[in-house]
């Protein structure tokens, strides 16, 4: 019986032109590794089993960046900027509504389920680097966000973008 890793490693050395693929949630979970960690199968095993347990208790979204509109540039915490979707699913059906070719990442949300709301903090603002694992910290309240940005970047700025469901 083949594990988390057993998938990842034959996805990851497969021949060119092989379209055999793994769920984008494995994907997801294995790619916010460092990239020396994907070769280790217990921490791939190990981030797999969290990332698992973190979305079936809601404490997971998928965010999808929509930093063009009318031709101009949208900056961070603009309104929709960002979509956030509650699950890959919700994500599908807006995609193919609104972007058939669209990408959305899955990530961790910080402090509980994702609820109505999440609190977005980056680093970098001007980044685009929305597959990147680092790219933002996501926080289910306000109260959370303001706690870590205190503790982390007290220069930093937190957004509110709302989960669609």
């Amino acid at each position: 019986m083949s594990d988390a890793f057993d998938r990842w490693v034959e996805r990851r050395h497969k021949p060119p032109r092989d379209r055999r693929s793994i769920p984008a949630e494995l994907y997801a979970a294995v790619m916010s590794l460092p990239e020396a960690d994907r070769s280790d199968r217990q921490r791939v095993n190990e981030v797999v089993r969290h990332h698992d347990e973190a979305r079936r208790e809601g404490r997971t979204v998928w965010l999808y960046i929509d930093d063009y509109r009318d031709g101009r540039r949208r900056a961070a915490g603009e309104p929709g900027w960002i979509k956030v979707f509650e699950s890959a699913d919700v994500a599908e059906r807006w995609f193919k509504e609104n972007d058939p070719e669209g990408v959305a990442w899955e990530y961790e949300v910080g402090g509980g389920r994702a609820r109505g709301s999440v609190w977005l903090y980056s680093h970098d603002p001007e980044s685009r680097d929305v597959g990147d694992v680092d790219w933002v910290r996501l926080f289910a309240s306000q109260g959370c966000a303001e706690k870590w940005v205190e503790q982390n970047d007290p220069t930093g700025k937190i957004w509110e973008y709302p989960v669609q469901e």
